[in-house]
């Protein structure tokens, strides 16, 4: 394990471009560990875990495979090296709300037309594990299945797009660069490629271009391929040349399409979008986000997020919470930025932007292979859809971990979930087209 103490000096390697008189260059930045100290340590994968698993071929280079999410989608962090940022020291409260919510009492149905509760469907079908459900900021209803409780930390997998996105809001907002600068001005390794002059807009609406660098399809389909899975270390630290996205990015010399006219999922764009954050802030992307998100939220308890070799996070999908945190972030994206006691944390301005959208994103989402999921569009690493005749802002994780904000009614809907499928039709029309409406509905 490595920790942070006030006698210890970690050199993070966070190689970042900085302009002077209309140059870049690249810089090595060395952090001061003292305010990190505080607040961030790093932490070795649990190797007394894995050698306990290694007898039934469980392992590092496994731990996702359907078989497994059941068990390693809790503490998930046990099976990578990872920073945990310490919960804020002015934590919100829970308030139980006058309404409630009864699951027993919905009667729905599955796909193939089978008549059930709402709490079948979401426990037995789809492997949710837990729901926290807050309207007007008060908790109208939680649950907490297979052996887990409010103290439970769960993987929240690409959901973690929408907290990256939000701290490169904040970023954009403190002036440390701009949506519209040129890739290539913060990732110098994107010169030559098919994105290094195009706008970061566009890695913020997965609207850049590329293609997929791999010919064999990884076990994620078409969201990226196993050169980027190694090299930033999603499945512990492989043997690989790549060291992290920076050297992935220089590959990226084939088109998709047309740069920002089609909304194609890759996880490489949060990627890129993490690393643009760091180095234009000049610090280690956890300690700015504990700073301005985990902090100044009131978020209640500690979170983890993996980290590559040079200790770099893996921004698109790694982030391990509680579901009471989870849908903490969803309340201030619906409270126009504001934490429960008022505090700005996210910019209301650039928060009012995605939820308008515009004529570009609608069109790309059009093109996308997500358009018959529903009506609405993708922009800044959110889902902005109209499910049961309501527009809900959505963070999503592939295997429904999601948060859903309406701001008609104020309600937040936050789900941890270990569907065993990444990505299903099946479970994406159970959550979105049956759970989220008729759940909102429910509440009295």
């Amino acid at each position: 394990m490595l920790k942070h103490n006030s006698k210890v000096r970690l050199k993070q390697i966070l190689s970042f471009s900085a302009t002077a008189l209309g140059t870049i260059a690249a810089c090595s930045l060395f952090i001061e560990t003292g305010a990190l100290a505080e607040n961030v340590t790093f932490h070795k994968e649990d190797t007394e875990l894995l050698e306990r698993v290694a007898p039934l071929g469980i392992s590092q280079a496994n731990w996702d495979s359907n078989e497994y999410t059941s068990m390693f989608f809790i503490d998930t962090h046990r099976l990578s090296e990872h920073a945990r940022i310490k919960a804020s020291t002015n934590p919100r409260t829970f308030e139980k709300s006058d309404k409630s919510l009864d699951l027993s009492s919905i009667v729905t149905q599955d796909v193939d037309g089978s008549e059930l509760t709402m709490e079948e469907l979401l426990r037995d079908r789809i492997h949710n594990r837990s729901m926290v459900v807050l309207q007007d900021g008060k908790l109208v209803h939680e649950h907490y299945w297979s052996g887990s409780d409010e103290n439970t930390m769960g993987l929240i997998m690409s959901a973690s797009k929408s907290f990256t996105s939000s701290l490169a809001g904040i970023a954009q907002s403190e002036g440390y660069f701009k949506f519209t600068d040129p890739i290539e001005k913060w990732l110098p390794e994107a010169k030559g490629t098919v994105i290094g002059p195009y706008p970061i807009q566009y890695l913020s609406d997965m609207r850049s271009g590329f293609a997929l660098i791999d010919e064999t399809e990884n076990v994620y389909g078409d969201d990226w391929d196993t050169s980027m899975e190694n090299a930033i270390s999603w499945k512990g630290h492989v043997d690989s040349e790549w060291v992290g996205i920076k050297d992935y990015t220089p590959h990226l010399t084939k088109l998709s399409y047309e740069q920002g006219k089609k909304f194609e999922y890759h996880s490489y764009n949060t990627e890129a979008l993490g690393l643009v954050t760091q180095r234009a802030v000049g610090k280690h992307w956890t300690e700015y986000f504990h700073e301005k998100i985990w902090e100044k939220g009131q978020f209640t308890s500690d979170v983890t997020i993996f980290v590559d070799k040079e200790q770099n996070v893996v921004a698109s999908g790694s982030m391990v919470m509680t579901n009471r945190d989870f849908a903490n972030m969803g309340d201030i994206w619906l409270n126009d930025g504001k934490s429960q006691n008022g505090t700005q944390v996210v910019p209301k301005e650039w928060l009012d932007a995605v939820w308008a959208g515009n004529d570009e994103v609608r069109a790309a989402f059009l093109k996308g292979k997500e358009a018959s999921l529903a009506e609405g569009f993708y922009k800044d690493q959110f889902r902005v859809l109209n499910l049961g005749g309501k527009d809900w802002l959505l963070a999503i994780g592939v295997n429904g971990q999601v948060i859903a904000v309406e701001k008609e009614s104020k309600t937040v809907i936050a789900m941890l979930g270990n569907y065993n499928l990444p990505s299903s039709p099946r479970m994406a029309a159970n959550i979105f087209h049956n759970a989220i409406p008729k759940i909102e509905a429910a509440i009295k």
